[in-house]
């Protein structure tokens, strides 16, 4: 296998379907009152303004369970809403830790996730990914969220790394554009084996 750029300190994983089973398209589809394949319903959740609020802080878990439900003209009353957005992130795919940890121990090991603060106590507590990582980026502690470039520079800064020295996974393109436009070496990747094929091409992973 032809190795990439060996310049990398920093691996860094998105968690909502690389690392994160989130369910099928369809709870979106409940959720933000929608059809289509999943790469447009992805589309509609990053243009959210209601999401961008809750993401990134700004808003409460009981305002965004008021504002997105009109903002996609649904009927659904807010109670309902918060129960199934809070149980949305199911489990951690099946070797999902695995991975993270077969990651070879001189790389920086960072989470860059858009998530909220009804999400991540159950990804850190209950899915036990706390403890597994160097760094943990989350959107709604930072302020910002993806794929605004300023959210990307905020991780730059705070490691003090050039952005090529940073290998990306994360499931949805826009994101991966966003990255790549500052030079960070980012890849689409959809569940396990598809991240620990970009990781392995990059040689960061134990046994290689």
């Amino acid at each position: 296998m032809l190795v990439k750029n060996q310049d990398i300190n920093v691996v860094m994983f998105d968690l909502g379907n690389v690392l994160v089973d989130l369910g099928s398209i369809e709870q979106m589809h409940t959720m933000l009152n929608t059809q289509g394949d999943i790469t447009e319903v992805w589309l509609k959740w990053l243009t959210s303004p209601a999401v961008a609020a809750f993401d990134s802080g700004r808003i409460s878990f009981d305002e965004f369970a008021e504002r997105l439900p009109k903002e996609v003209g649904t009927d659904m009353d807010k109670e309902t809403f918060k129960a199934r957005f809070k149980a949305w992130p199911k489990q951690l795919f099946d070797g999902a830790l695995a991975l993270v940890d077969s990651v070879k121990p001189h790389y920086h090991r960072a989470i860059l996730s858009n998530t909220n603060a009804a999400h991540w106590p159950r990804l850190m507590n209950e899915m036990e990914l706390a403890g597994h990582f160097h760094s943990y980026f989350a959107s709604h502690l930072i302020g910002e969220v993806k794929p605004d470039p300023s959210l990307y520079r905020h991780i730059l800064n705070a490691l003090q790394v050039l952005p090529e020295s940073i290998l990306f996974v994360d499931d949805n393109q826009v994101n991966v554009d966003a990255a790549k436009a500052l030079g960070i070496q980012a890849h689409l990747a959809r569940g396990v084996e598809e991240a620990k094929s970009v990781l392995s091409s990059y040689n960061v992973l134990l046994g290689q």
